[in-house]
């Protein structure tokens, strides 16, 4: 499908800052409609034309990326007015523009769309043009699809297939300020209450980061989004602090609080989203669960595949996870942050 509109992007997202980290996994969280995804499109796309280079856009699922893949040169193609572009199939595809009448017109791949829950089955596939990956929307939005299984060692397989141990591959997740509480900030311990707009993370022996974390806040941006009426409309609302202030919804300091002196240690409990100490102040009927634990300690886990010697299974009927539910709904548990608090709510959902 060539693709050939005449809509012009005016803002966008631009990558030179977090590209002069040298980062491998580029955390790019901001605004709807900050321009991330079309900022990363010229990245690559100048990076096709200048250097033969080639991209991958990816997505969790493959109809996700059936919708996508259709429009992905609609919003970018005037950028590049000496250059025609296409989606064939699952390929990304560009050709002179001087050459429209050529018979036999030649179009070159610049690109792959795939979608993330099958890539397991391209562990044969080489890729030796690949230098970017675009992971979108890689945090889920609220009511929309689940993450797949043990997703971060799933995303880890395909970058090891693409990369091939040359470090040569760069990615780039994008993705709005929906939830902390997703598995690529669990499983790397990224937080955006942290010091600083860009983190990093996983340094080498030369002090290069492999993770870069950038927590986009743009007044310039907010202050546009702010001047149209749709701006003015939902100003002050739950959706604007989400859609233009980029403030996560579950990090907040709704039982956030630490020990007080009188909490013993009782337990630690193993959940997915790491183990947690469970401390008890039996005075006033308090519990305090935090990050920190002991160095002795008694361990349950709510997961059976991690059981194991030194370990007790514990099950969402268990007089202890119902006694820590009861707790809760009293509002009688605090946390020592929005990770530990977050860590919990499947358990008190239920």
């Amino acid at each position: 499908m060539t693709v050939r509109t005449n809509k012009a992007q005016l803002d966008y997202y631009n990558f030179d800052k977090i590209f002069s980290y040298n980062g491998t996994y580029n955390y790019l969280i901001g605004a709807r409609g900050l321009g991330k995804t079309y900022g990363w499109k010229k990245k690559v796309i100048s990076a096709a034309i200048k250097r033969g280079e080639q991209f991958v856009y990816l997505r969790r699922y493959k109809d996700e990326l059936k919708i996508s893949k259709e429009t992905f040169f609609a919003d970018i193609f005037h950028e590049f007015p000496k250059w025609d572009f296409r989606t064939n199939g699952f390929t990304a595809e560009m050709s002179p523009s001087d050459k429209r009448d050529d018979k036999n017109r030649p179009w070159k791949i610049i690109g792959h769309f795939i979608p993330l829950s099958t890539a397991q089955s391209r562990k044969g596939v080489s890729y030796p043009l690949v230098t970017n990956i675009g992971f979108d929307e890689f945090i889920i939005e609220k009511g929309m699809t689940h993450y797949l299984p043990a997703e971060t060692d799933a995303f880890n397989n395909f970058y090891s297939t693409v990369d091939r141990n040359k470090d040569k591959t760069k990615v780039f997740f994008m993705a709005n300020a929906v939830t902390i509480q997703n598995p690529y900030f669990i499983e790397y311990d990224i937080k955006p209450d942290q010091v600083g707009e860009f983190i990093t993370k996983a340094h080498d022996d030369r002090g290069v980061p492999f993770i870069v974390c950038h927590f986009a806040d743009s007044a310039e941006f907010k202050s546009g989004v702010y001047a149209t009426r749709f701006g003015q409309f939902i100003a002050g609302s739950a959706y604007a602090d989400y859609a233009v202030n980029s403030e996560f919804q579950d990090n907040n300091d709704n039982l956030i609080g630490l020990k007080d002196s009188n909490a013993r240690y009782h337990y630690s409990i193993e959940t997915k989203s790491g183990i947690f100490s469970v401390w008890i102040d039996f005075g006033k009927g308090e519990y305090f669960i935090q990050e920190k634990r002991p160095k002795q300690e008694l361990l349950h886990t709510l997961i059976p595949e991690k059981m194991g010697a030194g370990k007790t299974l514990l099950t969402y009927n268990d007089k202890m996870v119902q006694y820590l539910r009861t707790a809760f709904k009293k509002g009688n548990v605090f946390f020592d942050t929005p990770k530990s608090r977050n860590a919990f709510i499947e358990i008190f959902k239920r």
